[in-house]
C-alpha cells in the first residue's frame, strides 16, 4: 500500500510540476527535473523506512513476551532515526554499468551477425540465395587482401581503422610504385642501350661502305653518268672528286670506330653486371625444367664400369695370346668380322663416356648478336629449355679456343711431320699438345666426308687409347673451367663431381697397350676416292 500511494503520489507530483513549468514558461524545466528526481529519491527512502518499520511491528506481534520488551526497544529506536539520505551513482559505477551495457550489446550484435550468417548460408544451400554469404565473401577478400600487402611489402603496423581512404589509397600506390618504377627504368634503360647499339652498328655500316667506295676509285676510274650542254660541259650525276674518302682516312675513320664500339661494349657489358646482375653468356636457373634438376647420373656410371671391365678383360686377353691387330691387318678383314676389342672399345666404351660427358650438356645460344651480348640477361629467352650438345663439339671448342689449327699448321711443325723430325728438341709432348694434335687428326679426316660427332668421337678414344693418354685428354676438358660453367648445367655430373670418379673408372685402361684403328669410319670412303 505504502509503494502504490508513493507511486501514485509521485506521478500527480510530476504531472504538476510539468504544467506548472509549462504554465511558466521561464527555462526553468531543468532545474524542476532536478528537484523532481531528489523527491522521488526521498520519497523512496521513506517508503522503505516505513515498510521496515511495519516489518518489525509484525516481528514484535509474533515475538515471545521475553522477546518483545527487547524488539520494542529496537524498534524505538529505529523509528526515530532519521531517513538515510539517497546516495547518487559514484563514476566508477557509471563507468562499470556502461562497459556492462557495451558488452551486452557486443554478444547481442555478434549473435545477430552468427544467426544472420547461418541464414545466408542456409539459403545458398538450398538454392534460394544466388550470391556466396557474406562472410565467406569477406574471408576471400581478406586473404586477397593479406596475400597483397606481402606482395607489396605495405607497413600496416597502425590501425586501418584510423586511417583515412585517401591515406589508405596513397600509401597503396607508394607501394605498388616502389614495384612498377624500377622495371620501368630497367626498360627505358634497355630501350636506350639497344638506341646505342643501333647507331653504333649503323656507324660501322657506313664507314665499311666508304671503305668500300673508295677501294673502287683508287684506279682512277669513275662511272659518270652525264650530258653535255651546249657549251660543251657535262654535269656529272656523282659526287664530285673533292668528297672522295682518301683510303688511309678510311682505315683511321674504321679504326676509331672499332674503338669506339669496344669502348662502348665494355661499358655496357660493366653497366649489365652492376645493374642487372648478368653476364654475356648466362642463362637463369629457372630456365632450366624441374624434371631435369634431379637426373639421376648413378646408372651412366655403372655403364662406363661395366663398358671398361669388358675392354680392360678383351685387351688384357689379346695380349696373353699376343694379338694385336693393327690399322693394316684391319683392311683385309671384312665388315661382319671386326675385331672384338675395336668393337667393344667403339660401341661400348665410347657410347658409355659420351652419355656421361653429355649429361647436363647444353649449347648456347648462337642467335645473340656480339653487340646484344652485354644485355643478354635482359632479353627473353624464345624456348622453354637450351638445346642439347654433344660431346664432341665440346672437343672441338677447345680446339677452337686453344687455337689448335695454328698450333698445329705451324711451319715448324709441317716440316717435322714430312720429315718425320722431333719439332719439340727433346722435351716431351704435353697432354695438350698431344690433344690438339689429335682433334686436328680426326678432324681433317672426317670433315670432309661428313662423318658424324659419334663416329669422330669414336676415332678420338681410339687414339687416346693407343697413345695411353684416354685419362689426360678427358681431365683437360674437365679442367677447362670455361667451357664447363657455359656448357654445363648446374646439377650435371661434371659441374658436380669434376668427372673425378669417371677418371679413376677410366685409369684402368691406362697401363694396357692398345693398336686400335682410329680411321674405321672413312676408310672405304677413302678407298673409294683413291680408286677414282
Amino acid at each position: 500500500p505504502v509503494g502504490a500511494v508513493s507511486a501514485a503520489t509521485a506521478e500527480e507530483e510530476e504531472e504538476d510540476e510539468e504544467e506548472a513549468a509549462a504554465a511558466a514558461g521561464d527555462g526553468s524545466v531543468p532545474r524542476l527535473r532536478a528537484e523532481r528526481r531528489r523527491l522521488q529519491g526521498a520519497l523512496l527512502a521513506l517508503a522503505s523506512h516505513f515498510a521496515q518499520v511495519q516489518f518489525r511491528l509484525r516481528q514484535v506481534a509474533r515475538a515471545a513476551p521475553a522477546e518483545q520488551r527487547r524488539l520494542l526497544r529496537e524498534l524505538e529506536e529505529f523509528a526515530f532515526r532519521a531517513c538515510p539520505a539517497p546516495r547518487a551513482p559514484s563514476e566508477q559505477e557509471k563507468q562499470e554499468q556502461i562497459e556492462v551495457q557495451k558488452e551486452k550489446q557486443r554478444e547481442l550484435i555478434l549473435q545477430l551477425k552468427t544467426q544472420l550468417d547461418d541464414l545466408e548460408t542456409f539459403a545458398y544451400q538450398e538454392g534460394s540465395y544466388d550470391s556466396l554469404p557474406q562472410s565467406v565473401v569477406m574471408e576471400r577478400q581478406r586473404m586477397i587482401i593479406n596475400e597483397l600487402i606481402k606482395k607489396l611489402d605495405m607497413d600496416l603496423s597502425e590501425d586501418v581503422a584510423t586511417l583515412s581512404p585517401e591515406e589508405l589509397r596513397q600509401r597503396v600506390d607508394a607501394a605498388i610504385a616502389q614495384i612498377v618504377n624500377p622495371a620501368r627504368v630497367k626498360e627505358q634503360l634497355v630501350e636506350q642501350l639497344k638506341t646505342q647499339i643501333r647507331d653504333l652498328e649503323m656507324f660501322i655500316n657506313f664507314i665499311q661502305d666508304e671503305v668500300g667506295s673508295s677501294g673502287k676509285t683508287e684506279d682512277g676510274h669513275c662511272e659518270c653518268a652525264g650530258r653535255k650542254d651546249g657549251s660543251g660541259s657535262q654535269k656529272a650525276n656523282t659526287r664530285p672528286s673533292g668528297n672522295r674518302v682518301n683510303p688511309e682516312d678510311a682505315r683511321r675513320m674504321r679504326e676509331t670506330g672499332l674503338h669506339l664500339m669496344r669502348r662502348m661494349l665494355a661499358v655496357l657489358q660493366i653497366f649489365a653486371v652492376s645493374q642487372f646482375g648478368c653476364a654475356t653468356g648466362q642463362i637463369p636457373r629457372t630456365l632450366w625444367q624441374k624434371d631435369q634438376a634431379n637426373k639421376d647420373y648413378s646408372p651412366l656410371i655403372k655403364k662406363l664400369e661395366l663398358s671398361v671391365e669388358h675392354v680392360r678383360q678383351l685387351a688384357m686377353k689379346h695380349q696373353q695370346e699376343d694379338h694385336v691387330i693393327s690399322s693394316s691387318d684391319l683392311q683385309d678383314i671384312p665388315l661382319g668380322g671386326r675385331d672384338e676389342l675395336t668393337l667393344a672399345v667403339r660401341k661400348e666404351l665410347t657410347i658409355a663416356l659420351r652419355d656421361l660427358m653429355a649429361h647436363g650438356l647444353y649449347a648456347s645460344s648462337q642467335g645473340m648478336s656480339l653487340v646484344l651480348a652485354p644485355i643478354a640477361c635482359l632479353i627473353p629467352a624464345f624456348t622453354s629449355s637450351p638445346q642439347t650438345m654433344h660431346p664432341w663439339e665440346l672437343f672441338v671448342k677447345y680446339y677452337n679456343t686453344k687455337n689448335g689449327q695454328a698450333f698445329v699448321e705451324s711451319p715448324a711443325r709441317k716440316l717435322s711431320q714430312s720429315f718425320a723430325l722431333p719439332v719439340t728438341g727433346g722435351v716431351a709432348i704435353t697432354p695438350k699438345q698431344s690433344l690438339l694434335t689429335a682433334i686436328h687428326t680426326v678432324l681433317t679426316e672426317h670433315d670432309p666426308f661428313k662423318r658424324s660427332a659419334d663416329s669422330e668421337l669414336k676415332a678420338l678414344v681410339c687414339m687416346a687409347l693407343n697413345e695411353q693418354r684416354l685419362v689426360s685428354w678427358v681431365n683437360l676438358i674437365c679442367k677447362s673451367g670455361a667451357l664447363v660453367q657455359s656448357h654445363y648445367q648446374p646439377w650435371s655430373y661434371m659441374a658436380n663431381t669434376g668427372f673425378e670418379s669417371a677418371l679413376n673408372v677410366l685409369s684402368r685402361l691406362s697401363n694396357l697397350k692398345f693398336n686400335l684403328p682410329v680411321d674405321l669410319a672413312v676408310r672405304q670412303l677413302k678407298n673409294i676416292k683413291d680408286a677414282f
